[in-house]
Formats: C-alpha cells, structure tokens, sequence
C-alpha cells in the first residue's frame, strides 16, 4: 500500500479527479485550491473552467501527442462507472454536423457505435433546413450532468479520507509545500505558478447559455440527443473565417447552448485579451451573446424537435475561458523538478478537461506506481470499496 502524501493543486475536474484515482489506490492525498465549486458564482471566475463545461466525454480542442491512449482510458473508466450508475452519468446520441464537407477528425473513431449520417433517417439528423444537404456523424457518448456527477466526485474525495484546503498559492510558495510529491491541476493559474516552456498561452472564451427546465431531447427511440453544428463560414465564422459551431446539450435542469470559441490569452490580473468577433449580440444577464448562438440553436431546435429558444424564456448567460495552451502541444502531462520536489504537470485541456480527467489520473498513477494494468485495478476497487457504494447508494436514492 501507497502512503506517499501528494498535494495537488487545484480544485477543478482535473484535480478532484487526479486526487480521487490516487486516494483510491493508496496515496494520502489533499488538494490546494483557490476556488471552492460554485455553480451559483460562476460569472466571477471565468478562468474556473470546471463551471463551465458541457462535459460530454469528446475530446474536443485539445492537443497532445498521447490523446488517443489517454482518452480511450479515461473513456473506459467512464463506461465502468456508468455501468455501475455513478450519479449523473448519461449516454448521449451526439450528432457532428456540417454545412460543408468537412475532414474527419481522428476522434470518430474512438467513439462508440460511430456511423456516416447518410446512413441513418435524414428527419432525425438535426438541422435548421430540410432542403440543404448535410455532412457529418453520430455515435454515442458519456454525458456527465455537471450539477450531479461533479458534486457526487468531490463528496466520494471526501468519504475516502481526502481532504481539500481553500489556499491562494503563489510562485514562491511552491518550494515550501509539505509533501515531496505535486501534482500540479491548476489550470488558468499554472502560467503564474510555474514555468511553462510554450511561448504563447492560448485561452479560448466561451459564450454560453442555460434554458432552465427545458425538456430532454429525444428521439422516437428515447435516447437523449446532444449536437454541434457548423454552419457556413458565411453565416457564423472567426475573424480569419473560419466556420464556427453551436451547439446544444440536454441537462436535467435543462438545456446548455453555445458557443464560441474565441482565441486570447489572460493578462497577469486574468483578464481575457483577445479580438471581438463583429457580430451583433444579444444581452442577456449583461453578458452580450453573438446572435448565431441563439439563432441558429433556435432554428435547429424547431426545425428538428418542435422546440424552440426564445429571448422571452428564463435564460441565463455565462462566459468562460477554455485553457489550450497551445496548439501543437497543448496537454502538458509531464514530470518537472521544483526545488527538489516532484511536479507532475496536468493542465492544458482545452475543451476536453471532463473528457480527459480519468486518462489523466491514471498516467499521474502509472508514473508514481510505475504500473499500467490500472484500469483494471480502478474497477475492481469501485466494486470493493465501501464509500464508492454509499456514494451511489445515497445519490441514487
């Protein structure tokens, strides 16, 4: 048994996760961060982007030369999980759409029960127009419904014996931390707190909104339904044009929409800096919406499913950073030495910090327990252990 004692820094997706993977197989563990999970507060602190996610286990805008190994890991973990009802787990029917014939992306064929969209019933693809010809797939993919599945983690952390201290760290703090070991999940902050050999930092903003109490979307065979759509560059694109998507998924407390992904980089005060995209905007909750995002979600959700996103309905709006980093390299998931101290880096995630969160946990666990049959190990200790089963038991009742 493990009983090395670990900080990790950081209270988000990537932290709460690395910290839970590794208490689980022994390690004495306890999370730094700045940020306690809020969902009630999260227009405060845009660069805390585990508030934000839509969290469909996709690998979406991120980079790394290990990306399929360490998502098809963290894809498995959430099938085990999903198959043993950890609360808030959900499969999606996820449909990629394209006004134009697009590349496909390598990530397709990770997915489970991918297929053409020519090869399925043309009414159920969603769409805005029925005359226009379409390009794209589907295939099915692990939801996490944030207000559930996000929580249930931090309270199975706790029950395990880990333990989360709310403390702002700096630079020169690093050396003075009480543990030999640090993983670093710090996300937004890992710039300010350690040397980073990229060049650029890229941050992508994100406009979002929440239909609150809108119904599941489904088809006739009631499988939740979930889509990106891409349009035309013609009709929504960035400021070198390039087309831009929206996009929408179901919740239980309702219905999240975008989206934008805007390149720029935060200042040392973390305020984003970047270009404007000129497009008229929609106010809502004193945050302006680029209007493609209600327009074209409206029209798509009318068209396909009878439902519809109106300015008059209860709407609210948020605005988040996504972390990138770069786009050659942009997962840092490496060792470092600090002032004689183990830093394993894990930040960079892009719009994949769900879908990558248990991938990389375990390659945090195979460098510090030089093992790689963890997967299997994982599993059979969420079969075994008690405060796994009182966390389902209890969330589930």
């Amino acid at each position: 048994m493990a009983t090395e004692n670990i900080i990790i820094i950081g209270g988000g997706i990537s932290g709460i996760t690395s910290a839970l993977t590794l208490q689980l197989l022994g390690f004495d563990t306890q999370i730094y961060t700045r940020q306690r999970f809020d969902l009630q507060n999260k227009n405060k602190s845009p660069e805390f982007a585990s508030l934000f996610p839509s969290a469909s286990v996709i690998p979406h805008s991120v980079y790394h030369d290990q990306l399929e190994s360490i998502f098809k890991n963290s894809q498995s973990v959430f099938y085990e999980l999903r198959k043993r009802t950890f609360p808030g787990l959900t499969i999606h029917k996820h449909f990629e759409i394209f006004e134009f014939e697009p590349d496909q992306p390598e990530h397709i064929g990770w997915m489970m029960n991918g297929q053409s969209i020519d090869d399925i019933d043309s009414r159920s693809i969603p769409r805005k127009n029925t005359k226009r010809q379409l390009w794209g797939w589907v295939f099915d993919c692990i939801f996490a419904d944030w207000p559930i599945y996000f929580p249930a983690l931090i309270s199975l952390y706790k029950e395990c014996g880990g333990k989360i201290l709310t403390k702002k760290l700096q630079h020169n703090d690093i050396a003075g931390l009480p543990a030999s070991i640090i993983i670093n999940c710090s996300g937004a902050g890992s710039p300010f707190l350690f040397d980073d050999p990229a060049e650029r930092q890229l941050f992508l903003r994100g406009h979002l909104i929440q239909k609150l109490q809108a119904p599941l979307i489904t088809n006739t065979a009631n499988e939740i339904i979930s889509y990106n759509y891409t349009p035309d560059a013609s009709i929504y694109s960035d400021p070198e044009g390039n087309p831009c998507d929206v996009y929408c998924y179901p919740r239980k407390d309702g219905w999240y929409i975008g989206g934008s992904r805007q390149a720029g980089r935060l200042d040392e005060n973390k305020n984003w800096k970047g270009l404007e995209w000129k497009y008229d905007s929609y106010k809502i909750d004193g945050i302006s919406i680029p209007r493609p995002v209600v327009d074209l979600n409206n029209e798509i959700l009318e068209q396909t499913f009878g439902l519809g996103l109106k300015l008059s309905d209860s709407l609210q709006s948020m605005l988040g950073y996504r972390y990138v980093r770069t786009y050659k390299n942009g997962l840092r998931l490496e060792e470092d030495t600090v002032s004689g101290r183990k830093i394993i880096h894990n930040y960079g995630h892009g719009g994949a910090g769900v879908a990558l969160s248990w991938g990389c946990a375990l390659k945090i666990a195979e460098i510090l327990k030089s093992s790689t049959d963890l997967i299997a190990h994982l599993t059979e200790i969420f079969d075994s252990n008690a405060s796994f089963r009182k966390i389902i038991k209890d969330r589930n009742t």
